[in-house]
């Protein structure tokens, strides 16, 4: 239990570094054609460029010690989570090109990226120990249909990991089950996006257990309804979930993007048709905000606040966030201790791998 002073100072670091769900079709990069963002313009090297991997990370860790200090139990599910899991090549090269920024080296001496002094493997070691220890799960995406790999931390850390399939056929999503049993982890397999993340009651369910889950490492199974277009009312929704015994189910915590679940919603979904419990989780996209959602202000259609850059790469009508700023960071404060008050049993995190652009809008030469 918190003291009521660590409890408060919570709360300020929750109004400060937290961010809202977008509304994007479909579920992140699976609806959409990406496409490469436009890239800024750099006339001058900037004095000092920010750690876009670790100011996501710090996101990540402070929504998930803010849920947990309120529910021990809430689980953090992170989409694409994989790359955020030890330093990356570009934050080797970020540390040195800083460095040489401040000191009176030549700015168009590039020998830098040769004389990189990595982290310390005990502050590495910190660093991976708390990203880690924030989520309870990674998801991938076609690990077995497209045979992407695992990050070989994953395996090492002993992460729960649930895997996101786009095949070609029947036959390929037979061989991705068969594998995925042998592995032990949860998959989500469909050939057609239309049909996808949108049916759960006529969806055949992998797997299926009476078994009462309570953590993600538990699940045998998942599934998400998170497009809502075939419900004509909440009450059609509810039903449909009511009567699935899936073990998770991911949802948009928002109906028709107008009105949110409430908490005796919520609480009638964490039911199998069988009777034994089960997680559900809300859909949060830590780094883009769509003209879709309600938060979006009519104004900004014309007059874009400066932490709204680029249009998304996997969402036409969604523009990436400046996910560091406090003024986006302010907006969106409300919207995470909403789910949190709701008392959803976690958050299926995406929008984690925007650091990317920004990234590529950087270059470290």
């Amino acid at each position: 239990m918190l003291s009521p002073n660590k409890y408060i100072t919570q709360l300020i670091v929750l109004a400060t570094l937290v961010l809202p769900t977008s509304a994007e079709a479909g579920l992140y990069g699976f609806s959409h054609t990406k496409e490469t963002a436009h890239a800024e313009h750099l006339d001058v090297p900037p004095r000092h460029i920010s750690n876009y991997r670790r100011e996501m990370r710090n996101l990540l860790i402070a929504l998930s010690r803010y849920g947990k200090s309120r529910n021990p139990n809430f689980q953090i599910l992170a989409h694409e989570g994989q790359y955020l899991l030890d330093k990356s090549l570009w934050e080797y090269h970020l540390d040195s090109y800083n460095q040489i920024r401040r000191s009176p080296v030549a700015v168009d001496d590039v020998s830098f990226l040769a004389k990189e002094t990595p982290d310390s493997e005990d502050e590495k070691t910190k660093n991976i120990f708390r990203y880690t220890d924030a989520v309870d799960g990674i998801v991938v995406n076609n690990h077995y249909c497209q045979n992407l790999p695992l990050h070989n931390l994953i395996k090492v850390l002993q992460l729960p990991v649930i895997s996101i399939e786009q095949c070609e056929n029947d036959k390929s999503i037979d061989n991705a089950i068969t594998q995925s049993f042998s592995d032990k982890y949860p998959i989500y397999p469909f050939i057609d996006t239309e049909e996808a993340f949108r049916n759960i009651y006529h969806q055949l369910i992998i797997n299926e257990t009476a078994d009462n889950i309570h953590n993600i490492s538990q699940a045998r199974n998942i599934s998400f309804l998170i497009e809502d277009d075939l419900f004509d009312s909440r009450y059609q929704m509810l039903q449909d979930i009511r009567r699935s015994n899936y073990d998770i189910i991911v949802i948009r915590p928002v109906f028709h993007n107008q009105k949110a679940f409430t908490k005796e919603e919520v609480d009638a979904m964490k039911f199998k048709q069988n009777g034994a419990r089960r997680l559900i989780l809300a859909l949060y996209n830590l780094s883009e905000l769509s003209k879709d959602d309600y938060l979006w202000k009519k104004n900004w259609d014309k007059n874009r606040p400066n932490w709204l850059t680029a249009k998304s790469s996997v969402n036409p009508n969604a523009y990436i966030t400046k996910y560091w700023l406090p003024e986006w960071k302010k907006i969106a404060a409300h919207y995470f201790k909403s789910i949190v008050d709701t008392e959803y049993d976690g958050v299926f995190l995406t929008g984690l791998e925007n650091h990317n652009y920004f990234e590529r809008n950087k270059p470290l030469e």
